[in-house]
């Protein structure tokens, strides 16, 4: 079985390559913008071509935090679009008729008809004005999704994993996600004795996702669901936990993770808050999990936070020039 997973130096990519040799029957090929540009049709469409494959993991993904998103949806809706049609348009001339699409919790509105939201809400309403690009390009691509496997009898299945952290992702201080970016931050400021600041008001509600975890549930579904629980062509599944938490309370429990006095953490109120809420619904998951890996526990957001902040310590404290970057 060989397959082709995009995004392959992310942090999903990167988690993916940690647990293959539990697939021995499988072959990964882990693509990178050096061996490939999903933005160039021509490029993308004589690589897959040359390099059949049985299956795709699609996580290839033009994406950042708050303020790259507020600061870029031009930019981040055009490539995600190129990217999203370009791929598609690959494994359907290719034969490629099975394959996982990750999305994003982010995508749906802040404003549904209800919480938790669930799968068939994606298109409820408008996304957050603080990252339409992004938003819009993947609800785009689950329409895409949905017309492929009605128009031709694929299996493309869309998951919807929430807030994701842990090893290998974007620690970037200006464009990475919540987690790595303020555990980079505290982990300067612990460096330099300077404040503890943390942005916004703490008030929002967020579900996370530790990326190991999403790793090998992608790898699972991808290889032992069939027949997809859900209407005949929306072959959606959100992928998060029973735990939501306010921001505040995930930096209190990074500052405990870090041993950091709480004490001491500014709130720098006139930053935006982004969403106040996007609770999503896991009871589609529920059914499927104990049939695919009985007995799978997640991690809790306390170990994942301690586990991501070892491995950043690890990876990042002997490069000292890193860190105050």
């Amino acid at each position: 079985m060989k397959i082709v997973v995009t995004g392959g130096r992310g942090m999903i990519g990167c988690c993916i390559k940690d647990i293959i040799n539990i697939y021995p029957t499988c072959k990964f090929t882990f693509l990178t913008r050096k061996i490939v540009d999903l933005t160039k049709e021509k490029d993308v469409l004589e690589y897959f071509q040359n390099n059949r494959f049985d299956y795709i993991i699609h996580l290839a993904a033009d994406v950042g935090g708050l303020f790259k998103n507020l600061e870029k949806n031009v930019e981040m809706f055009e490539n995600n679009m190129k990217i999203n049609m370009n791929v598609l348009k690959a494994c359907h001339l290719n034969k490629i008729n099975r394959g996982i699409f990750v999305l994003s919790s982010c995508i749906y509105t802040p404003e549904p008809s209800k919480f938790p939201m669930d799968e068939n809400m994606i298109h409820e309403g408008p996304p957050h004005p603080s990252n339409e690009g992004y938003a819009y390009a993947k609800r785009m691509m689950e329409m895409q999704c949905r017309h492929y496997n009605k128009t031709y009898n694929t299996e493309y299945i869309c998951l919807i994993p929430v807030n994701l952290y842990g090893p290998y992702d974007n620690f970037n201080l200006n464009n990475g996600h919540f987690i790595p970016s303020v555990l980079h931050r505290f982990y300067k400021s612990k460096l330099l004795n300077d404040d503890f600041l943390a942005y916004g008001t703490g008030k929002p509600y967020r579900q996370f996702l530790y990326g190991p975890d999403f790793a090998f549930i992608i790898c699972e579904i991808l290889l032992k669901l069939k027949n997809v629980n859900t209407r005949k062509y929306n072959k959606n599944i959100i992928v998060c936990n029973d735990e939501e938490y306010t921001i505040k309370e995930v930096i209190f429990q990074l500052c405990d993770s870090m041993n950091i006095d709480k004490t001491k953490i500014i709130w720098d109120t006139n930053l935006s808050d982004g969403c106040m809420k996007k609770t999503v619904d896991n009871s589609r998951l529920k059914t499927i999990i104990p049939n695919i890996i009985p007995g799978f526990k997640f991690t809790s957001l306390k170990k994942g936070l301690i586990k991501t902040y070892l491995w950043f310590h690890e990876t990042f404290h002997n490069n000292i020039e890193n860190i105050r970057r």
